[in-house]
């Protein structure tokens, strides 16, 4: 697109004052053509400040999904209490994208649809992402103020990845009918070029699900530079036979848009209430892994690592956003310093087709550390299955042909513990051995450099004297 195009568009007072609107008590982060970010933190409070960034080079807008007091006061490297203070609500943003081309979010997005109307939700916020994709958007109105006796805003990011995975999981079965009934099985498998171990729908369709503090998405109104299309907002009557027309910049002010940030007083309660039940009726491993892993206080080399994560460490082309996640937080748990994962992860994303904008990955990090997270499950459905990295070896499959390792971190930790068996099996065999002898009045002590061997130190130290002439 040309610098020209681009001013013209957004010059357009329409757009402008949308962009600011959209923009109060949120932290904004402008983007360049290169995938960098401008200065870290910023914000939009009148339309006239949208040129002046344009002419600087910014091409794109993108909003915290969290509401700030003051956005200007935000830093990285913060303390959690610090942006507890700060923080003053926040949106559920659910973001789609598909590596089955546009059908793949239309039908995700339908059933997302569908399944909030069950929930009693009729005001939820569409819109294109400009790509390939649609966000769809619950604002911070629509929830209660508390959950579990507790401020909801202080329940960021843990309560938002409840309702998605709550989501996810029950919009799973009816999406999965919806896209073989679409594309037949081996047509979608040939569309991406791989198989997945297990056959779900997100491996084809990703819902993200794994965003922390200060996690940004496009803005409505704004350009997305993969393909130069508006993240225009839509009716949910235009999911289905959605065009990317409708996102043409000359096209935009020629329609009228539905808002995107609505929805009625403590709509979502139903699905909030619903979703906490669901997340405290599942299995929880955290504690487990946590403990695995203070038993060790090396550095764990990459020589250990399972078949997955030297594959996405080989460079990704789909799925590397939530491999952010997966790859930092696995490295964390094999006690590499957050210096060496951040120089670790620089260098992945440099193999990476195309690679991630460096602030992305840093700024993610930067929450990680604030935040204890393990990497997810093997079957997740969402890191390595849904990426085409679950390649099982013989550690995985330690029990005959089943699959016994449940997570990645288990695997290192599988082949230390087996090493350590093996030691110290030769350890009592060679202990042993030295007992027998001794018993028997077998030599047990032999010299390094000619091999003979003597019952006793003395009689080694003796011929050591005598035969090589030291003492």
């Amino acid at each position: 697109m040309q610098k020209s195009e681009i001013f013209n568009y957004y010059s357009s007072d329409y757009v402008a004052e949308q962009l600011a609107i959209n923009a109060q008590s949120r932290e904004v982060a402008c983007c360049f053509e290169s995938g960098a970010y401008d200065q870290r933190p910023s914000v939009l409070q009148y339309k006239s400040d949208i040129m002046p960034l344009v002419k600087k080079g910014v091409t794109s807008f993108h909003y915290s999904v969290e509401h700030w007091t003051s956005p200007m006061a935000l830093s990285t490297g913060m303390q959690a209490s610090r942006y507890h203070e700060l923080r003053k609500g926040w949106d559920l943003i659910i973001d789609m994208d598909s590596k089955i081309g546009m059908i793949g979010s239309q039908l995700c997005a339908a059933e997302i649809i569908k399944f909030l109307k069950r929930m009693k939700i009729q005001n939820a916020g569409i819109k294109f992402s400009g790509s390939r994709g649609f966000h769809i958007c619950l604002t911070w109105n629509m929830f209660p103020r508390e959950v579990n006796f507790k401020p909801l805003e202080n329940q960021y990011p843990d309560v938002p990845r409840i309702l998605v995975n709550f989501i996810r999981e029950n919009i799973k079965e009816d999406l999965m009918k919806s896209l073989l009934a679409a594309k037949p099985a081996k047509e979608l498998l040939e569309l991406i070029g791989e198989a997945p171990s297990e056959l779900s729908p997100f491996f084809f369709v990703d819902v993200e699900n794994t965003w922390g503090s200060r996690h940004m998405f496009r803005a409505p109104f704004s350009l997305n530079e993969k393909k130069w299309l508006v993240s225009v907002p839509i009716n949910e009557n235009q999911v289905k036979d959605f065009s990317e027309s409708i996102a043409l910049p000359k096209n935009v002010e020629k329609q009228k848009h539905p808002l995107f940030f609505k929805g009625q007083e403590n709509e979502a309660e139903g699905l909030l209430i619903q979703a906490m039940d669901w997340y405290s009726k599942q299995p929880k491993e955290e504690k487990k892994i946590s403990e695995k892993k203070v038993s060790y206080e090396n550095k764990i080399p990459e020589e250990l690592f399972p078949p997955c994560i030297k594959l996405a460490f080989g460079g990704l082309a789909d799925g590397r956003k939530r491999s952010v996640f997966q790859l930092a937080n696995f490295l964390r748990m094999m006690n590499w310093s957050w210096p060496d994962i951040e120089d670790r992860m620089l260098q992945w994303n440099e193999k990476n087709s195309p690679p991630l904008q460096t602030n992305l990955i840093l700024t993610q990090i930067r929450s990680y550390m604030r935040n204890e997270y393990k990497p997810g499950n093997c079957n997740s459905g969402q890191f390595i299955t849904s990426i085409g990295l679950c390649q099982p070896d013989a550690i995985c499959k330690s029990n005959g042909n089943n699959i016994t390792i449940k997570n990645p971190v288990a695997y290192p930790i599988r082949i230390i513990s087996k090493r350590k068996k093996e030691r110290q099996k030769e350890e009592q065999r060679t202990g042993d051995k030295a007992g027998n002898n001794k018993k028997k009045g077998l030599p047990q002590y032999k010299c390094s450099r000619c091999d003979s061997a003597y019952e006793n130190m003395k009689g080694l130290n003796m011929h050591i004297g005598r035969m090589h002439g030291e003492q």
